[in-house]
């Protein structure tokens, strides 16, 4: 009997994944469309139910939100061409 190979299971980049949600959630806040506590909120909690704190550390947590919330903030400043 010949044994079947192991299918490869494809793995998500937590850190890029979380990036991304920070991401969508600071583009929310800007519209009006989400509250900067409740964003920041959820982010935090979801980073410590993942375990993507206890992974990289809450200061790179902290780093990857605060980046984020900074791209939308500049993006928000520059004068419309």
């Amino acid at each position: 009997m010949t044994a079947r190979p192991i299918p490869k299971i494809q793995t998500v980049d937590s850190v890029l994944v979380f990036t991304a949600r920070c991401e969508a959630r600071a583009l929310l806040v800007t519209t009006g469309d989400l509250d900067l506590l409740d964003a920041v909120d959820g982010l935090q909690a979801a980073a410590v139910a993942s375990g993507l704190v206890r992974e990289i550390g809450q200061d790179a947590v902290q780093a990857i939100m605060s980046n984020a919330f900074r791209v939308v903030r500049k993006l928000e400043d520059e004068p419309c061409r």
